[in-house]
């Protein structure tokens, strides 16, 4: 969650923004729609993954499994994304995520909201990936928990932010190449004490931004496979092709 301090700016600086210009591209900085964070150029480079995907991961192109999950199958069952980590919407989530343009959050958490609700209804929680004490105070806020409130409330399933701890804190995992992605999360996920016991049979939602390797929600899925959870699912926004997003 965003400090009080950090989101309360952000959300004055984007106020006085739209109340004294018109609102701009997130993107571009050019004209937008109303209610849209992306002009109508840059939402046309927006690109959903291909089909063949691998039925895990989500790779694309591959009709069944890619080679990586059929060699060692991850601990999630399953991982979505709504479009290709690439162009503008790339430029955005980096922005919102690294620079602290905390604004952002409300146009992506809106475009997570848009997944089919085939992909999350039936879950019975929704978690998103935690960040270490240490970076959410040096950040401001969690971006997977900000894009997590996104998908519609009502009878959906329960949104849990402190279902996992990162229990240790970890070098980014931008640069890193699979090997080490895998390395530097490991065992750096807990299950919270007040979740010990509750996830028997249980089906997890697990919310990030960015899925690259896999290497964080897989760590995260082993977790909770290991508290009893039954299956666990990922959704993020973009899926990254080449492992070092």
């Amino acid at each position: 969650m965003a400090t009080g301090g950090a989101q309360a700016l952000a959300n004055l600086a984007h106020g006085l923004r739209d109340l004294f210009f018109a609102p701009a591209c997130a993107a571009c900085g050019g004209a937008v729609e109303h209610d849209e964070f992306l002009c109508p150029a840059c939402r046309e480079q927006v690109s959903p993954p291909t089909e063949p995907s691998c039925r895990v991961c989500g790779l694309p192109g591959h009709s069944w499994h890619c080679p990586a999950c059929a060699a060692s199958p991850p601990a999630f069952d399953a991982a979505r994304a709504l479009a290709l980590h690439t162009g503008p919407l790339a430029e955005v989530v980096r922005g919102f995520k690294y620079q602290r343009r905390y604004w952002l959050g409300e146009g992506l958490s809106r475009l997570l909201g848009t997944a089919p609700r085939s992909w999350w209804a039936t879950a019975d929680i929704v978690a998103p990936v935690p960040l270490h004490p240490r970076r959410l105070v040096a950040r401001g806020f969690n971006q997977a928990l900000v894009l997590a409130r996104g998908l519609p409330g009502g009878q959906g399933p329960e949104l849990a932010p402190r279902l996992l701890n990162r229990k240790r804190y970890t070098r980014p995992q931008v640069g890193l190449d699979p090997g080490a992605r895998r390395r530097n999360v490991e065992g750096a996920f807990a299950l919270a004490p007040a979740w010990q016991g509750r996830l028997e049979g249980a089906w997890v939602l697990l919310v990030d931004d960015v899925f690259t390797t896999g290497a964080t929600v897989n760590e995260c899925a082993k977790v909770l496979k290991q508290a009893g959870a039954e299956r666990v699912e990922v959704l993020t926004l973009v899926r990254a092709v080449g492992g070092k997003s």
